[in-house]
């Protein structure tokens, strides 16, 4: 049975670490090394981890200066002794069989990735979905296949919850530091890397949404830095695949639609010039999406909208199009 290193950011949790710390702690795999890097908390959440280190020998406790969730990230990664890495974010938690599920998913296909999807939950009484290892329904795709999913947002997706990594290869690609959208910026560099990665088709990642996560915040500036990130995947697609057009309609529809997300942010603060910019710069990719048949009817009726009349967009997305 090979060690498995799970890695949590932890930056004031107290009233949810006990969720994803005890969801890693019941696991049906034991062999586990659970790294808490305790990110400059000012809460107790520092405290918290120190007990939970006291009562399992699995648990590990790393206490640095506050400098973001990718260096807590990377930390993490430096200071685990495993070869096979998992990651946690402090308000999320795993089902209890989601270890052994995806080191059996990996073994099955002899993978360099195993994954299983994120599902966004709203509280933590969340029944199971699997209560034993069940790899019925599981696929195995290469690389080009997981990155073109992964930019649709279908089987790979870029966070890293929900993914068993070789170590080497979150080495060799850390996480961005100092950014919002670090997962968009450098998924792709980590499934490149891999020749198969295993796809299960069981939700066992618990995203908790809770109020001042990142997604529920007033405007943040840092929310721009989702533009940065697909100029990284621009940039990874003309490098790796100049002559695909499958792979870079792909790239240009995940830009479109899900910088609509940001678009989104900047109507609620009026940001005029920015919005002028960006209706501009979507423009560009009409024929792309529209004649995209993997580009559903909703989305190509948002981005239309915009693309249109912004004020007609939010007048439209608000009364009718909830995301």
């Amino acid at each position: 049975m090979e060690k498995v290193a799970i890695i949590v950011p932890v930056y004031n949790a107290e009233n949810f670490l006990k969720y994803s710390v005890e969801s890693m702690i019941n696991q049906t795999y034991s062999n586990l090394e659970i790294v808490l890097v305790n990110d400059g908390s000012t809460d107790k959440s520092g405290l918290l981890c120190d007990e939970y280190a006291q009562k399992d020998n699995r648990v590990k406790v790393i206490h640095v200066d506050n400098g973001g969730q990718s260096k807590a990230r990377n930390i993490g990664v430096k200071n685990a002794t495993a070869d096979l890495v998992m990651f946690l974010d402090s308000d999320d938690y795993y089902e209890k069989v989601a270890v052994e599920y995806l080191v059996a998913l990996r073994d099955k296909f002899n993978a360099d990735m195993a994954a299983t999807t994120v599902v966004e939950v709203r509280n933590y009484e969340e029944k199971d979905a699997l209560d034993r290892v069940d790899l019925e329904g599981a696929t195995v795709l290469n690389r080009e296949t997981a990155l073109e999913e992964m930019f649709y947002g279908n089987i790979v997706g870029t966070h890293p919850g929900g993914k068993l990594y070789k170590k080497e290869i979150v080495e060799k690609y850390p996480f961005p530091e100092g950014v919002i959208y670090e997962d968009l910026a450098i998924a792709y560099e980590h499934i490149n890397a891999c020749e198969k990665i295993a796809v299960g088709k069981h939700n066992l990642y618990k995203y908790y949404r809770r109020v001042g996560s990142t997604v529920n915040s007033e405007f943040n500036p840092k929310i721009l830095n989702f533009f940065n990130a697909m100029d990284c995947n621009f940039g990874y697609v003309d490098r790796d695949f100049p002559n695909n057009p499958n792979m870079r309609r792909a790239v240009n529809s995940r830009y479109v639609l899900n910088g609509l997300h940001v678009v989104n942010a900047m109507l609620k603060s009026n940001m005029t010039a920015e919005l002028k910019k960006q209706r501009k710069d979507f423009s560009k990719y009409w024929k792309d999406v529209m004649r995209n048949p993997r580009v559903i009817k909703k989305n190509k009726v948002k981005y239309g909208l915009f693309i249109v009349s912004p004020k007609l967009y939010n007048l439209v997305r608000t009364k009718y199009l909830k995301d």
